[in-house]
């Protein structure tokens, strides 16, 4: 198993100050409801543009290094299909990306993923703060989000992930016998994602393994240790020197692009890895907080160390990052 989602150099280049897409960068900075992503796979390397929860375009590497592929999720090329497809990297196409995203702020049908407010809109909101918009004083900067482990093939998989899995299934089989009104039945079928929303690094040297909720997802929260001890679990099988040099490789080519502040100062090393639970707009009337301690409480029962170092915190516009 290994996690490094550094994209080549030329790739990058064409992102950087002087680079032929230098100016897609200055366009996604201005407009506070897209962001960046990214990365590589063993199948590919990407420099994607969301909006809140949906991907609007993502630019794939291919063999000629003077050509870009343009693609995207499929409700966006039925709208603009003359945006995407084969370009040259020295081509210009902003005005075709402006009016695709004039066209999608206002289409009802896209609502749910920023529009409304809720879990796009604020993961939006986070991961710029402390991706693009970050400065040097932050506490942390997001490395990466939708963050996956890869695998060299299944059956190193099936061995690394599979009991890792199963041991989840089953704790998510004991919750529901708990309680199964309060807590939900047949929780054992209910697929944990396999994607964490966000990879950080705070200025001590922690890596942050950040899952984000919004607080009307009352499930979503007090199931939510059992998704981010899979995710713990999954980080702390690899090797700490590996995980190090691919979040500070990562880094370096963030902040060389400006992705991430440049005068953000790396720590000298990583030390632990912190799970984190970030919730938006939770109200307080809500039985998501009792609920969450109660199947925290009921796992480490059995289990005393289980995310023992795990972080909660609250997200707003107004007051950013607060106690939960």
């Amino acid at each position: 198993m290994y996690y490094n989602r550094t994209i080549s150099p030329t790739f990058s280049n064409l992102l950087g100050a002087k680079g032929q897409l230098r100016w897609l960068f200055d366009f996604v900075k201005d407009k506070e409801d897209l962001d960046f992503l990214i990365g590589k796979n063993n199948l590919k390397e990407w420099i994607s543009i969301y909006r809140g929860l949906s991907r609007v375009l993502s630019i794939i590497k291919t063999c000629d290094e003077n050509k870009i592929k343009l693609d995207g999720a499929e409700a966006y090329k039925k709208i603009l299909p003359c945006l995407y497809g084969i370009k040259s990297t020295s081509e210009n196409f902003s005005a075709e990306l402006k009016n695709l995203v004039e066209i999608v702020s206002k289409d009802s049908q896209f609502n749910r993923y920023y529009n409304n407010r809720k879990e796009g809109f604020y993961q939006n909101m986070l991961s710029r703060r402390y991706g693009i918009c970050s400065d040097a004083n932050n506490e942390f900067v997001i490395i990466d989000k939708e963050v996956v482990i890869g695998y060299l093939n299944q059956k190193e998989k099936d061995k690394q992930l599979g009991p890792i899995q199963l041991r989840y299934k089953q704790l998510q089989k004991n919750v529901s016998f708990l309680n199964p009104k309060r807590f939900g039945k047949n929780l054992e079928n209910k697929t944990i994602g396999n994607e964490l929303d966000f990879l950080a690094l705070d200025k001590k040297g922690n890596v942050l393994l950040i899952e984000y909720k919004h607080g009307k997802n009352t499930s979503g929260i007090y199931l939510s240790p059992l998704q981010i001890g899979m995710y713990y679990d999954i980080f702390n099988k690899l090797s700490k020197k590996n995980l190090e040099d691919a979040i500070f490789e990562m880094l370096d080519q963030k902040q060389n692009i400006g992705l991430i502040n440049k005068n953000w100062i790396r720590p000298p090393a990583l030390k632990e890895i912190i799970p984190v639970l970030i919730i938006s707009e939770y109200n307080y009337k809500s039985s998501a907080k009792i609920k969450f301690n109660e199947v925290l409480h009921f796992i480490r029962n059995k289990h005393e160390e289980f995310l023992s170092n795990l972080k909660t915190c609250n997200f707003t516009m107004k007051n950013g990052l607060s106690a939960w």
